[in-house]
This record gives structure tokens, sequence and C-alpha cells, in this order.
């Protein structure tokens, strides 16, 4: 026992000595996207129009909406000019199916979308208090839910080619353009540097 409480003393006082070495290193963000994640709904599309064709009286056309992404982001600056780290992306989608034979019942779903992807952040040199950034992020998508509707694993991508930090070094506002499977729109957020 006194050497697994040594060992976790040690681990503590590490790892202190090493957030403590690396302040202001460290980026934590917490993001809205305000268009819908896209990586589950084009695999709906895709799987409807090629079903078209053969199956049209059997297969539903989906009308799609979904929530706001949500995406928290972690970073590590690894270089002056760049960080590494990974996103995690929520959204909630739903959609109504309506068949071509009128007989036919509608139906409906409703699935989380989660979209893990490390990444790479780069800074492009700026003012002080705005600071611009491309990224770009890798990563797999998974669709959970009763009755998953496209595939439930898929790859994820995400590049944002122009992003800003607007603030104090410390606390900032974010705004990004972004596209990719994940999301294609906006996001906007609050980030913390510690």
């Amino acid at each position: 026992m006194k050497r697994l409480l040594t060992i976790v003393s040690a681990a503590l006082i590490s790892a202190g000595s090493f957030i403590s070495a690396a302040q202001g290193q460290n980026e934590i963000s917490v993001y809205m996207g305000v268009m819908n994640a896209e990586y589950t709904s084009v695999d709906i599309n895709r799987r409807y129009n090629y079903y078209r064709d053969l199956y049209a009286l059997y297969e539903p056309n989906y009308d799609i909406g979904c929530y706001p992404t949500v995406t928290l982001d972690y970073n590590r600056r690894v270089l002056s000019w760049m960080s590494a780290g990974v996103q995690a992306n929520w959204a909630l989608m739903h959609g109504t199916g309506r068949y071509v034979m009128e007989s036919a019942p509608e139906t409906s779903f409703r699935q989380h979308m989660v979209a893990v992807l490390p990444q790479a952040k780069f800074y492009i040199p700026g003012p002080k208090r705005f600071r611009p950034y491309a990224k770009v992020g890798l990563g797999i998508g998974f669709s959970l839910g009763d009755q998953v509707v496209g595939k439930p694993v898929t790859f994820a991508w995400d590049i944002a080619p122009i992003g800003f930090e607007w603030g104090s070094n410390t606390v900032y506002a974010i705004f990004e353009a972004s596209f990719g499977n994940v999301i294609t729109g906006m996001r906007f957020g609050i980030g913390y540097r510690f």
C-alpha cells in the first residue's frame, strides 16, 4: 500500500510540474455549429438515391433536421505556430421518411451523431488580440440510436481554412468557417488557454 501511495504521489507531482511548466500551452474550447452534421445525412441521401430506381415504392424519402453541432476541442502547443489535439463533436438528428406508396405509413427516427477527430491547428501571424488560424482533423464518426439511418460508423473529416480567436491570451471568443462531413458552415465559441 505504501508503495502504491508513493507511485501515485510521484505521478501527481510530475503531472503538476508538467502542467505548470507548460503554462499557456494548453487550450480548451467549446463551439456551437450553425449547420447540421453532414456525415450521416450524406449517407442517407446516397442510400436513397441508389435504391430509388430499383425500389422507389419501398424506400422512404427522408426529410432531415438536426440540432446545432456541439464541439469540444483540446489542443496543446507543440511549436510556436502549431498545436496538436483532438475534437469531439455531438449532434442530434431527426427525420421523417415518406414512402412513395400512399398506403405505406410514415417512418421517423432520432439518432445521436458523435465524431472524434485528432487534429492539427496552425496559427497565422497577426495582431495579439485577434489571432487567425487554420485547422484540419481526421477521425471517425458514429451514429447511435434505436433506429440508425445510414451507416453506423463513418470516416469523419473537418477542415477550417480560416478561424479567429479574439480576446486576451487566456480567455477568447472563437469564430471559424468549417467544412467536411462533420459540419459544413460556421462555428462560434469560447476558448480558455492555461
